[in-house]
């Protein structure tokens, strides 16, 4: 398959979520997708084309981001043929679901959340812009290098595509990038108590502890009743009282 054709694919596939709808999800973004391909391979008959893509306008609905190495695994299914193709299909809802909790546990519940609290760390330690670059460049490198990465290799190994993906061992990470996101809140709760002193903004210390005391307080009342309790929000507390006692003591 051309070059040309791969990288049109693959940019098409940025638009996953523009179409989303309730009736089939994701399934007009995955027909745009790979619509190049289709149109290589019977565009010379208009009505065979438009049958064959219909035939991709399944319920189709994964992480948007993961979404890609199944993308890349239809166009490998494809090229090989129709009944291929319709191997491929017949696949990628069991793939959907695997990569859908993998995708999202990774992303919305790993990197997001610890590329913001690292950005806020870096913003109240040296207020500037470079917080606000440092979270954009930090996730979207991240994300299209996975994004494309493993568009490339469902492409051009197909369902090898999930030993790649194996391999990374995504649960491992976004357990350590939980362990950053929370370090990164206990150090930005101190950080805040000294750059409003340095502002001249004493008047605001005595708020925000109070505010960290209560969150304290329902997180220990959640604790106590037996309900779940949220790990992240257990460290604001921590942070605040070491600001406090370095505040005190230094």
């Amino acid at each position: 398959m051309p070059l040309r054709i791969e990288q049109r694919i693959f940019l098409r596939s940025l638009c996953w979520q523009t179409s989303w709808n309730f009736a089939r999800m994701q399934c007009l973004g995955l027909a745009y997708a790979i619509y190049p391909l289709l149109e290589k391979l019977y565009g010379e008959n208009s009505e065979h084309l438009a049958r064959r893509t219909r035939r991709y306008l399944v319920c189709f609905n994964t992480n948007p981001y993961l979404a890609a190495a199944i993308l890349g695994f239809m166009v490998h299914m494809e090229s090989q043929g129709e009944d291929m193709g319709d191997q491929g299909l017949a696949l990628s809802g069991s793939l959907a679901g695997l990569y859908g909790a993998v995708g999202d546990a990774f992303f919305w519940n790993g990197l997001k959340p610890m590329v913001s609290a690292l950005a806020v760390m870096i913003f109240f330690w040296k207020p500037s812009l470079w917080a606000l670059v440092f979270l954009l460049c930090s996730y979207n490198l991240v994300h299209f290098g996975v994004r494309y990465t493993v568009y490339l290799h469902g492409l051009h190994r197909g369902i090898g595509v999930i030993e790649t993906i194996n391999s990374w061992n995504l649960p491992l990470v976004r357990n350590v990038m939980e362990f950053v996101t929370t370090a990164s809140l206990a150090v930005t709760a101190f950080l805040m108590v000294d750059y409003f002193a340095l502002q001249g903004s004493a008047a605001l210390t005595a708020p925000f502890f109070l505010l960290l005391a209560l969150i304290g307080w329902l997180v220990w009342r959640r604790k106590e009743l037996g309900g779940d309790r949220p790990r992240l929000l257990e460290i604001i507390p921590v942070g605040g009282c070491v600001a406090l006692v370095c505040l005190i003591f230094f």
